[in-house]
């Protein structure tokens, strides 16, 4: 057992660190008090401590016009730990989130992230740093942009990622501590754990959590407990012999390195170390089986686990109108398609955007993020295009699918390093520059691709085989193959197996007929996934009772609620009334039919008007569809005032309920304020033309002095500018006199003010202290993590 250090900001204050100043310059201005807290978490018993590094990042640094000093500033942190701990104990190279948000919840470039992060780990390695520790991430897409620089910019040190939950075990942006896990280690990281976050007890499930998810090391680092004020101090309530009480259960639960975050002390460090001498950490195995996420769900493909429905409907092919919406750019339909498809029983949902002539690259980007914040299920990354393929990675929020690559070597090059470096899983076609007819020889290709990914460090369990369903009507052999390829790959490999399955009755007719009989015997082989129509009820039904013959459904389960209450005769009536060749289209003509049905397919509720429709796309955030709708509803005869308040702002409105009631979390409201900013763009000049509107009024807007974080504030911004208020964003880091006199400038009748630090909250009170001694008016309203209902 590894035991860390404790908090570092609060002992600094103590130490006369001024309010709202830089902890990192300490390190070259004051390395002696730096060196004695240092030294105080190695007398009381941390064998792992972090540098004075958290805030080191050029963007943090850049608040206090020392952004060019990182480097230097890192490289006398690390010296001064090593001063104290010699080596005698592990130096942890610190970095803590950037102040920025990143894309696609923020405007920060997911690139430029990484070359942030990559610098800050740089100088950390070349200081001496034993192990980069990344901590109190909260995103998932800065996480994943710490951790690629952190392996690029110090690939020989390991690597230790903390993210941070709330105490409902949710991070803000709408991540579980099992999706973090997953996707941390298939960044390949070599420790997972949660620090900051809430107090010890709410942070135990947190821990256990990630425990069934991983295999990985396991590291916690609580605080004791939410800050609160006494005395006009921001205090933590919990003494270190109260935290010291779950260092047990930690243990139990499987951690392997323990400390503490915001408000523990050298003294609980002392208790902790004594409390877990001669404990080993309790052993841990998992399955190591294929998983895949988006920001917020975790999606087990394998033996075992539920057969897996990827939609097939995303995609160009054959499909004029789809087709055209892409070449503009525009993602209306692709949202729509992936809503139904998901209401529809898809698991997964395949990403194709390829037409002709167009920016692929650019067009997967839009389309991945339209996609990802209207459903909640895994996305598989679907292009020839390499280019096409790493920017849907770059913007995924989670660990995507790639589709796909062969045992071809040009193909092989490209793909496999943008698996591992994202941390992806990559489904691999048993095939090279042909198709091998036999499953001996598709085998080959399977373990040519597996052996080239384990040389680069991808373990198998990031790779399900398709096992390429071949036409019947040309080779009768070729599905026996296809069935005897499943057998092997399981076998041999114990990977998992996905196929497309329309290829296989191509040219006969009863095609519905052919793929729900060989889809069957393939599941019974073990076959695990399959890209296909989710709206194919019959096929669905097929899967739900070929799951059975499988050990998929354990008591039958999911069979029985799915068929429970259906009406067995009329089901018996319609049984062998295969449709006629010509209701059984090939896979391109059915996707192409009558493609206005598609999106409004069955008819089974009564159809929404234009208004409804506008008020789905604010709540489901579809920046590009709102525009035709508004504009069919001005069109339709709706005065631009009532749409506004009557239809937009109840929509918003209703999107903030359920953030309220962790339903949906800061990346929905972003994209729900965005869509309602291009409604309301539309609707502004209509609604100056009918003459002016009483003012709501003026706020200015401000992150405290000392604070860097702003993606709360520029959340509440964009809101209240929908709603018509004058608001001035101060920025970051503003000083109390620089918001007083601003609203005294602006008249402004409400002060709000944002902080996510403890050690910046008091400056808060700063200026509501500022606000009653000038004897203004104006209403002052807080925000922040660190705010409470008290």
């Amino acid at each position: 057992m590894i035991i860390l250090d404790g908090s570092m900001g609060a002992l600094l204050q103590k130490r006369g660190l001024p309010n709202g100043y830089a902890p990192d310059l300490w390190n070259l201005e004051r390395p002696e008090i730096i060196q004695q807290v240092h030294r105080e978490y190695f007398e009381a018993g941390a064998r792992l401590l972090l540098t004075n590094t958290f805030g080191s990042t050029e963007p943090r640094l850049a608040e206090y016009g020392a952004a060019e000093r990182c480097r230097e500033i890192t490289h006398a942190a690390v010296a001064n730990l090593r001063k104290v701990v010699k080596d005698q104990a592990y130096v942890g190279g610190d970095i803590g989130p950037l102040g920025l948000t990143v894309e696609p919840t923020g405007d920060l470039p997911f690139d430029q992230a990484i070359q942030y992060f990559y610098n800050q780990a740089k100088a950390l390695a070349e200081g001496g740093a034993d192990l980069i520790v990344i901590e109190t991430m909260f995103d998932l897409c800065e996480l994943r942009a710490a951790v690629i620089g952190a392996k690029e910019g110090a690939p020989s040190l390991p690597i230790l990622a903390h993210m941070t939950f709330n105490v409902d075990g949710m991070t803000d942006t709408g991540t579980d501590p099992k999706t973090a896990a997953v996707v941390l280690e298939g960044l390949g990281v070599d420790i997972v754990g949660v620090n900051c976050s809430t107090g010890p007890q709410q942070m135990l499930p947190v821990l256990q959590a990630m425990g069934e998810a991983t295999s990985l090391p396991l590291s916690i680092q609580p605080n004791a407990g939410l800050p609160v004020i006494k005395n006009g101090e921001a205090v933590f309530p919990l003494t270190a012999e109260e935290i010291v009480e779950y260092a047990i259960p930690f243990w139990q639960a499987g951690a392997n390195l323990i400390g503490g975050c915001c408000g523990t002390t050298p003294l609980y460090i002392q208790m902790l170390a004594q409390a877990m001498e001669g404990r080993k950490p309790i052993e841990r195995s998992l399955p190591a089986g294929l998983k895949i996420t988006n920001r917020s769900r975790v999606l087990e493909i394998g033996a075992n686990h539920p057969f897996v429905l990827i939609g097939e409907k995303i995609n160009p092919t054959g499909r004029k109108k789809f087709s055209k919406a892409i070449e503009e750019g525009k993602t209306d339909l692709i949202v729509q398609e992936a809503k139904k498809q998901v209401e529809a029983g898809a698991t997964a949902l395949d990403i194709n955007v390829g037409v002709p002539l167009i920016d692929e690259a650019a067009m997967m980007d839009r389309a991945i993020r339209a996609v990802q914040a209207a459903v909640d299920v895994p996305l598989v990354i679907d292009s020839s295009f390499t280019s096409a393929i790493e920017r849907g990675l770059k913007i995924y929020a989670g660990k995507a699918l790639v589709n796909s690559v062969n045992a071809e070597e040009e193909r092989l090059e490209e793909i496999l390093p943008l698996v591992k470096r994202y941390g992806a899983a990559v489904i691999a076609l048993v095939a090279g520059d042909e198709i091998p007819e036999r499953a001996a020889e598709r085998l080959k290709c399977a373990e040519k691709i597996l052996r080239r990914g384990e040389d680069l460090g991808i373990p198998r369990n990031r790779f399900i085989f398709d096992v390429l369903s071949l036409t019947v009507s040309a080779a009768q052999s070729a599905a026996c193959e296809t069935l005897e390829t499943i057998r092997l790959i399981k076998r041999e490999f114990g990977c998992p197996t996905s196929m497309g399955l329309s290829n296989v009755s191509f040219g006969l007719p009863f095609r519905h007929l052919i793929n729900r009989t060989f889809l069957a015997q393939a599941i019974y082989e073990g076959l695990d996934a399959a890209i296909l129509d989710p709206f194919d009820s019959e096929l669905k039904d097929t899967i739900a009772a070929a799951t059975l013959f499988s050990q998929r459904d354990p008591g039958c389960k999911y069979f029985i609620s799915l068929f429970q209450g259906r009406d067995e005769k009329s089901e018996k009536k319609g049984a062998g009334s295969s449709p006629s060749p010509s209701s059984s289209p090939t896979r391109g003509e059915e996707i192409g039919k009558k493609e206005g049905e598609e999106i409004d397919r069955e008819g089974k509720t009564p159809p929404k008007t234009t208004r409804d429709l506008i008020f789905d796309a604010v709540v489901e955030g579809d920046r590009d569809g709102i525009v035709p709708l508004v504009h069919r509803a001005l069109a339709e005869g709706e005065k631009p005032l009532p749409l506004f308040t009557d239809t937009l702002t109840p929509a918003i409105r209703h999107l903030g309920d359920l953030f309220g009631q962790r339903k949906k979390f800061i990346p929905h409201l972003i994209a729900a304020a965005e869509a309602m900013k291009a409604g309301v763009a539309i609707l502004t000049p209509l609604l100056e033309a009918e003459g002016p509107k009483e003012s709501k009024g003026t706020i200015v807007f401000a992150t405290v002095k000392g604070d860097i974080h702003d993606i709360g504030k520029n959340i509440c911004i964009l809101m209240l500018k929908n709603f018509g208020y004058n608001v001035i964003d101060l920025g970051r880091n503003v000083p109390a006199e620089t918001i007083i006199m601003t609203a005294k400038e602006q008249r402004a009748e409400i002060i709000a003010l944002s902080a996510l630090m403890t050690t910046t909250m008091m400056q808060m009170k700063v200026v509501i202290e500022a606000v009653k001694k000038e004897g203004l008016s104006t209403k002052v309203m807080i925000g922040g993590a660190v705010v409470t209902p008290r």
